[in-house]
């Protein structure tokens, strides 16, 4: 398996879907990689994001937690309004939850995309996690 990942966008939603495949982020080096490649994605949208992060097929290793958790922070700071998670491994779920502690990013993950959409449209509906809502943000 290669390591993949994806960014699509949902214009019904209005919101961009992270989806990875076989990113195992093992080290300071991966965790560089992953960033790189996320901004790459990211940077192409004309302003901040709505984000649902599939975690499923991203696997943080406890030797890469830390600098995992201060690096998506930032990536997540300069991206996106809000993000929500749904899937992915144990481990991977508990470095996205202490890091989220520690650096004071979001730590919410959900079972399925279904859930994080509905949770991530009610935060948008309040008016709590992020600005008002832009749309058409398709990637240039």
């Amino acid at each position: 398996m290669a390591w993949r990942m994806s960014f699509d966008y949902d214009e019904a939603h209005d919101v961009v879907t992270a989806t990875f495949e076989d990113c195992i982020l093992n080290n300071a080096l991966d965790v560089a990689r992953w960033r790189t490649e996320v901004e790459g994605f990211l940077s192409r949208y004309p302003s901040k994001v709505d984000l649902l992060i599939n975690l499923d097929g991203l696997v943080v290793k406890y030797t890469a937690g830390r600098v995992f958790g201060r690096e998506r922070t930032e990536v997540l700071a300069r991206y996106t309004k809000r993000s929500f998670r749904y899937g992915g491994d144990e481990m991977t779920k508990m470095f996205v939850s202490t890091s989220g502690v520690i650096n004071g990013a979001a730590v919410n993950v959900y079972k399925s995309r279904d859930e994080a959409l509905k949770a991530l449209l009610a935060d948008r509906a309040s008016g709590v996690g992020g600005k008002s809502p832009s749309t058409g943000k398709k990637a240039v």
